[in-house]
């Protein structure tokens, strides 16, 4: 007779692993950036956004100048089955400067192949595979 081995520390628990939003990804993303972390940014983005496909620090580099002080999410809009609109206001470190600047990233849910798939299929991944200046709104006056 077989036996079944079962996980005592995760009796009763649902195991199941969770994809997370296009807004964590993203902000793991910004994360990289803030710390300096070129590579981790490469592995993130979609290969077929380098010219050559493959992944290069160099590039990630020259497509994200400067350092990464902070950001904060300020909203995201569903597009479609496989995408998201994410709008982040950035300041960054740049020349000697910090610049304040808005930025909407068009997160994608893709699979293995960075192909877009529906956001409901396991085992895909969110990927930044565009961004977009947003104007910055003008300060109000008192």
């Amino acid at each position: 007779m077989a036996r079944r081995a079962l996980c005592v520390a995760c009796w009763g628990m649902d195991v199941t692993t969770t994809t997370p939003t296009p807004q964590e990804a993203l902000s793991a993303f910004l994360t990289h950036w803030q710390g300096g972390q070129y590579h981790a940014m490469a592995l993130a983005l979609p290969a077929r956004l380098f010219p050559t496909r493959r992944r290069s620090v160099r590039q990630v580099r020259r497509a994200y100048p400067g350092t990464l002080s902070g950001f904060s999410i300020l909203s995201a809009r569903d597009t479609d089955p496989a995408a998201t609109n994410v709008d982040v206001q950035v300041l960054w470190r740049q020349r000697g400067g910090l610049e304040l600047g808005r930025v909407r990233y068009r997160m994608v849910y893709v699979d293995d192949r960075d192909q877009p798939i529906a956001r409901h299929h396991p085992g895909g991944q969110w990927k930044p595979f565009a961004t977009y200046t947003l104007p910055v709104p003008r300060p109000l006056r008192a």
